[in-house]
């Protein structure tokens, strides 16, 4: 039946099986139930180092006795970690949760003034990260609530040091004065005969930072019912099994480290590969080794395997589900991709606030359409106008999510939390979309993105799927600059195909844009740049590109 209204809510058909009621018990469960049925099946991979669900269980117990016994950390107080996806990271995320406390990932690319501001905004006391950020810990831990610096080299869960990324390569051998050893504490700990009881409606699982990209990041708060919306619902809508093999790529200070889809395969007895730092080589070599049947990653992640000689040439058969997220998917990388691997590449999208699909919207097996983000996630969707009215299909909006999956609200900041996660449930994105009649979401653009020149509305999305489509451009980001006479002028960044770094003529791609968009949508100026500025889950960071006009 044809829809005339923006709202639509999630059927139990789009997935392989209909999703069962969330579990009303702690997250830590999605670990210690699998450690029973699946004690000797190998849960983690990273960098050839392979631990079971019994030994993580075991390590995870040990680590939670020293927070407990040893730093008196208890219900409700915050644990900071530095890592990237690594089993040691693992291991403190359900340590954390064992004891009812509440795990604050930092991003490891933070320098000691970001570090800081999480630091102090969350009270962590106890901090668990990697020797190599050390210097930077020291420098940012002045006048926040830090008592404890633990630390790993990421060596200590890997057996191939060659994989190990150059960024976390650490050649010291003593860890610095004052700071203690997790490999100590993991020996020398006990097992846990009791874990925290846990309110899963109320009670917080993690505090998540906003990426930033659009002002001062933000802690949004996961309570452990968030998390099970975000887990136990993917296994069914995807129809994952224990032999399913996950490559960790999101990382693991951002939600979709946890939600895409780590929770869910540790849920259902699968196995997961930690990725510490993309290296496309390094990707397609895990890939067929493991064979990996499940990947969810920006298109950035897809555009690097794409780009890497003899991948395009090589097959895939193990591959089941493969997801694009984290940012706009443009239509020549999903093409391409499909050409290469003959799997779909679907889309998503979803926000820290939701817990990433926890409510939010997926392409799903039985709700799939090219070009279209997908359907509901488990949850309701509806677009709105200025006055948060429903607007009628086909109507650019904002887009609005209420489920199981929308987060407590924003840590310490009240005012804000109130105008984002609304009193009858509903939160607000801040994004403009729209859905058509078929109940198909459609991601326009942030809308503090969106590019007005001349009265025109513009979504640098859509210019930039254009200029992709270019033979020679690899990457593009597209941002509005000030113009006293049209209010804004839309200007493109593009980096360029290494093959094409000689020739590239910008007249040509002026050319091509002219022909496939209005005048008013054409880049009024191209800069050609090494790199497009991006953060950790392949968002663009326009403020960089503002910045350096």
């Amino acid at each position: 039946m044809k829809m005339d209204k923006s709202i639509i809510k999630f059927e139990p058909n789009f997935g392989v099986y209909p999703p069962k009621p969330l579990p009303n018990v702690p997250a830590y469960t999605i670990l210690t139930e699998s450690a029973k049925a699946y004690p000797d099946k190998v849960a983690l991979v990273c960098c050839g180092k392979e631990v079971t669900y019994h030994e993580l269980d075991q390590l995870s117990d040990r680590l939670a006795w020293q927070l407990s016994k040893r730093f008196h950390i208890g219900k409700g107080d915050r644990v900071a970690t530095m890592m990237p996806n690594s089993i040691q990271h693992s291991i403190a995320l359900f340590a954390v949760l064992k004891i009812g406390a509440v795990m604050v990932p930092c991003n490891v690319m933070y320098k000691h003034r970001e570090l800081r501001y999480q630091l102090k905004d969350s009270e962590a006391r106890v901090i668990i990260a990697l020797d190599v950020f050390h210097n930077t810990i020291e420098a940012a831990r002045q006048d926040t609530a830090i008592e404890t610096v633990v630390l790993s080299k990421l060596s200590d869960f890997t057996e191939n040091d060659d994989q190990i990324p150059a960024l976390f390569h650490s050649s010291k051998e003593a860890l610095p004065d004052g700071c203690l050893s997790l490999v100590s504490l993991l020996e020398e700990g006990q097992a846990l005969n009791d874990y925290a009881e846990i309110d899963t409606e109320n009670d917080l699982a993690l505090l998540l930072y906003t990426a930033g990209t659009t002002g001062v990041s933000k802690g949004v708060m996961e309570a452990h019912r968030n998390l099970w919306a975000c887990t136990s619902p993917t296994v069914d809508i995807y129809g994952f099994t224990e032999n399913d093999v996950n490559l960790q790529i999101m990382p693991m200070f951002h939600c979709s480290g946890y939600c895409l889809v780590q929770l869910p395969m540790l849920f259902v007895g699968g196995t997961v590969v930690h990725v510490p730092l993309f290296e496309p080589q390094i990707c397609i070599e895990l890939i067929n080794k493991y064979k990996i049947t499940t990947i969810f990653a920006p298109p950035t992640f897809f555009v690097g395997l794409m780009n890497t000689p003899g991948f395009e040439n090589g097959t895939y058969p193990d591959l089941k589900t493969t997801l694009s997220c984290g940012a706009p998917q443009p239509d020549p990388v999903r093409l391409r991709w499909e050409e290469i691997t003959g799997k779909r590449l679907l889309d998503g999208y979803g926000m820290t606030e939701s817990m990433c699909q926890g409510s939010g919207v997926l392409s799903m097996p039985n709700k799939y359409r090219p070009g279209a983000i997908g359907g509901p996630f488990n949850c309701k969707v509806k677009v709105v106008d200025s006055n948060l009215e429903i607007v009628s299909v086909g109507t650019v909006g904002e887009i609005m999510f209420n489920g199981e999956g929308v987060a407590k609200g924003y840590w310490n900041k009240p005012e804000q939390t109130k105008d984002t996660f609304l009193e009858d449930g509903w939160l607000k994105t801040g994004d403009a979309g729209y859905i058509d009649e078929d109940g198909y979401v459609y991601f326009v653009d942030r809308y503090k993105d969106l590019i007005v020149t001349s009265g025109y509305n513009v979504a640098p999305a859509e210019v930039e799927s254009v200029l992709m489509a270019h033979s020679t451009v690899k990457e593009a980001a597209v941002i509005g600059v000030k113009d006293e006479y049209k209010g804004e002028v839309v200007t493109a960044f593009i980096s360029v195909m290494e093959e094409s770094k000689n020739d590239v003529s910008l007249e040509d791609i002026f050319a091509f844009c002219k022909e496939r968009m209005a005048t008013f949508k054409v880049p009024k100026k191209i800069v050609i740049v090494d790199e497009i500025p991006k953060n950790a889950v392949g968002k663009i960071m326009r403020r960089e590109l503002r910045e350096a006009l």
